[in-house]
């Protein structure tokens, strides 16, 4: 927590640029009232002053642009609430997909083993880089062989 004495506070001159987080509020807190926000935003340049210029802006409003910005700023939240929720279901749905595909995959690399071990077949290959459509072509193969055997 920061106490800033804003009456004891001197503004830098314009050509002077500010780096410092704490006189770049007091400049902001000090010059809000007397310039626009795109002078504030091209002299501090951080997204927080610009986003705290506009909700000096809107205070300055009247009551039904100041209840438009506040219903403009309740949908945006709204859709960010909604992109979010999206977002983790998707997620959810990758995750349960993956994990239905890893045990179908584990399953055919199971029987692929199996059907090697009854043709008395050995392979060094890592079955766990196959496509699920390479496995059950290899597998099918397997038990084509196996009855041909047979």
């Amino acid at each position: 927590m920061h106490l800033l004495e804003l009456p004891k506070y001197r503004a830098p001159s314009d050509n002077e640029e500010i780096t410092d987080p704490i006189e770049a509020w007091m400049y902001f807190f000090q010059q809000a009232e007397n310039l626009t926000t795109e002078e504030l935003a091209s002299r501090l340049d951080d997204s927080a002053f610009t986003e705290a210029a506009g909700v000096l802006e809107m205070i300055a409003r009247n009551p039904e642009e100041r209840s438009q910005y506040e219903a403009r700023l309740k949908l945006q939240r709204d859709e960010r609430a909604r992109l979010q929720a999206a977002e983790e279901r998707g997620e959810e749905r990758g995750r349960t997909q993956g994990v239905a595909e890893g045990r179908a995959q584990g399953e055919l690399i199971g029987r692929i083993q199996l059907l090697r071990q009854l043709l008395h077949q050995t392979a060094s290959d890592d079955l766990s880089q196959f496509s699920l459509d390479d496995l059950a072509t290899l597998e099918a193969d397997l038990q084509r062989q196996l009855r041909e055997r047979s």
